[in-house]
């Protein structure tokens, strides 16, 4: 497999801190744009490719036949987009190539590469990445089948194993930060500033730990109003959001806003009025929606994701059982594309050995029907079926042989043989 075309540069929260992640965050209305340009660069010959970005992560996926230059060319597009020089970034980005990189996107797909082992959000994220790059046209069949393997890895992972299976999320976390900051919930009010996905499960955890008080600001009031009426809370308009802080005991941040959202000077205020009473500020987001100098305010919580990264690896380590189950998982998944992978370098040779095989069967069936005279249409039928359902026959065993061979073995002289039996150039 050392011959396979696939390159995978990138980035994650185990190399790189949230400040450097958040400057390669990738939103999904820009990514198209991105694997255009990055498809048009014909100094990077690049064939296909896939852009995975997350809170944790942004990889690039290739298929490239000049590694080291392709190489080269992302880590220089890294820095360019995340204005940094290109020496800044080199310690923090990894580079994978070809079963590496496989391997690779089937841990990911399957959670064991997660800052929440095993979370579900994760394996959607690589669907839509794979998804995004199909419609925008910058898939093919290389890809295409990697993403899709690593999909079914990620599947099975969770369907076999116990690893989806636990109560640890981002969500639980914010949760447990809370209660330690500021003991029971049930009086306690929260700010969900951002009325998405993260926001909702994570306001749901909330309510499951006993909280009731929720209120819910976003820059589009209707769908603050929409998530109000799911949660039983109340939206607020964006626009008070600094006087809506002196309510809160808790605030979750998770915006998809490029800039900061929660100013320093807007918590100092509302801290002042709230009589220094404890807040946690918990920034779910990447880029990140508050201000780190939050952080320096007297009574004041703040955590980002990273914050919740050491929570879950110090109070929640994970047993090695779990890992040995999706590793066998993805073994299996992996070792299916190696085969698909190997069996690729045949599809030439199968479609010579039947096109050949048509035009023989169709000479011979033309052939034998002038012979025979005269014909019903159902005995002409009856002739062409067993002419074709002879060659079906005779070419099955072959074909099927072709498609299995393993990517392990050097398939070529098998190859040769089946060329040269059937006289296939």
């Amino acid at each position: 497999m050392t011959s396979m075309p696939i390159l995978m540069i990138g980035l994650n929260h185990k190399v790189a801190p949230v400040e450097v992640r958040e400057r390669l965050a990738f939103g999904a209305e820009r990514i198209p744009f991105v694997l255009k340009e990055l498809l048009s660069d014909e100094t990077i010959e690049i064939n296909e490719v896939v852009l995975l970005s997350t809170c944790n992560r942004t990889e690039i996926y290739l298929c490239t036949c000049n590694s080291p230059v392709s190489e080269k060319k992302i880590q220089e597009f890294f820095a360019s987009h995340a204005k940094l020089p290109v020496e800044n970034l080199q310690h923090l980005v990894y580079v994978l190539r070809g079963e590496d990189a496989v391997e690779h996107l089937m841990q990911v797909s399957a959670g064991l590469d997660s800052l929440v082992l095993g979370e579900n959000e994760i394996l959607g994220q690589v669907r839509s990445a794979a998804e995004t790059a199909q419609v925008a046209g910058a898939t093919g069949p290389i890809l295409s089948a990697l993403f899709r393997y690593a999909i079914q890895a990620g599947k099975r992972a969770r369907a076999e194993t116990e690893i989806g299976r636990g109560d640890i999320s981002v969500a639980s976390v914010v949760v447990e930060l809370a209660q330690q900051a500021l003991g029971p919930l049930e009086n306690r009010t929260v700010l969900l500033i951002g009325a998405g996905k993260i926001s909702s499960i994570t306001a749901r955890a909330l309510i499951k730990a006993g909280l009731r008080c929720i209120m819910i600001a976003n820059r589009t009031y209707e769908r603050a109003e929409k998530l109000a009426q799911n949660l039983h809370g109340t939206a607020v308009h964006f626009d008070a959001l600094n006087e809506t802080l002196k309510q809160a005991d808790i605030v979750i941040c998770s915006t998809g806003a490029p800039h900061i959202v929660l100013h320093a000077d807007a918590v100092e205020k509302a801290q002042k009025a709230r009589d220094g009473r404890p807040l946690l500020v918990a920034d779910l987001a990447v880029p990140r929606d508050a201000d780190p100098e939050i952080t320096s305010i007297p009574g004041v919580q703040l955590a980002n994701i990273d914050d919740l990264g050491i929570v879950v690896k110090t109070s929640h380590p994970v047993t090695r059982s779990i890992y040995q189950k999706v590793e066998v998982i993805i073994q299996q998944e992996f070792d299916s594309f190696h085969q698909w992978y190997g069996a690729r370098g045949c599809v030439p040779i199968i479609q010579a050995l039947h096109s050949k095989a048509e035009i023989i069967y169709q000479a011979e069936v033309e052939k034998t029907l002038r012979r025979l005279g005269s014909l019903t249409p159902h005995q002409e039928q009856l002739v062409q079926a067993m002419g074709k359902a002879i060659v079906g026959k005779l070419l099955h065993e072959p074909t099927v042989h072709l498609r299995e061979l393993s990517a392990d073995e050097d398939p070529s002289t098998y190859l040769k043989l089946v060329q040269d039996l059937y006289g296939i150039q």
